[in-house]
């Protein structure tokens, strides 16, 4: 059922809108800039998804008169403009991170926090495997540039969980956002490696390692 194209995107989307909405109440409730920084990566991913399901359309359509050599372009495109969007995921989270320094803002309820880390990265471990062995039977980029994307969440995830636990055994609240900066890298870093090799198969060329 969701070893297709469509089929993983379908279970990406409902996969991360899970963990965006558990992400956001938490985050609320604890004042974690650090889970903040990855309800935000979150609901990028959930949006790149949406992009991707429309992109993958189109691609799979034949080509025509005005498109001769078909519409496989258009998956680069999305991959793209998904890492335009992580790019963007990136800059929130360092202003947000740099400010909670500067504000000095304590977080609560540490324990709810790191359940959910946890759960964050049992889910997206599953997910991110699942869609990239799609993507390399499909051979799609927009489900690799997903599935790598997801993935970068696993060890961001991983920090925030770190940072949470630190917290809780020693009240240090200033790991909060020092973790929500280094989860802003991770991030940074996942949006170079997409645009580097989207922009490669935009222009038919292989770009090297």
């Amino acid at each position: 059922m969701f070893s297709s194209k469509s089929g993983a995107v379908k279970l990406a989307f409902i996969s991360v809108l899970g963990l965006v909405v558990l992400k956001v109440v938490v985050a609320i409730i604890t004042g974690s800039i650090s889970i903040l920084a990855q309800t935000v990566d979150s609901f990028l991913d959930l949006f790149a998804v949406v992009i991707t399901f429309f992109a993958i359309g189109m691609a799979a359509k034949p080509a025509d008169e005005e498109h001769p050599f078909g519409h496989g372009k258009v998956e680069n495109i999305s991959a793209v403009v998904q890492a335009v969007l992580i790019f963007t995921a990136g800059g929130l989270v360092i202003y947000s991170a740099v400010n909670r320094i500067i504000s000095g803002a304590s977080i609560e309820l540490t324990e709810v926090g790191i359940g959910i880390m946890v759960l964050s990265i049992v889910v997206s471990i599953l997910l991110s495997r699942h869609l990239l062995k799609v993507s390399r039977a499909t051979d799609s980029l927009a489900l690799e540039a997903i599935g790598h994307n997801i993935a970068a969440d696993v060890y961001s995830a991983a920090g925030v969980l770190a940072g949470l636990v630190a917290i809780r055994l020693t009240g240090l609240g200033i790991l909060d956002p020092i973790m929500a900066l280094a989860v802003a890298l991770i991030i940074i870093r996942s949006a170079y490696k997409v645009m580097r090799k989207s922009f490669g198969g935009l222009i038919d060329v292989t770009l090297p390692e």
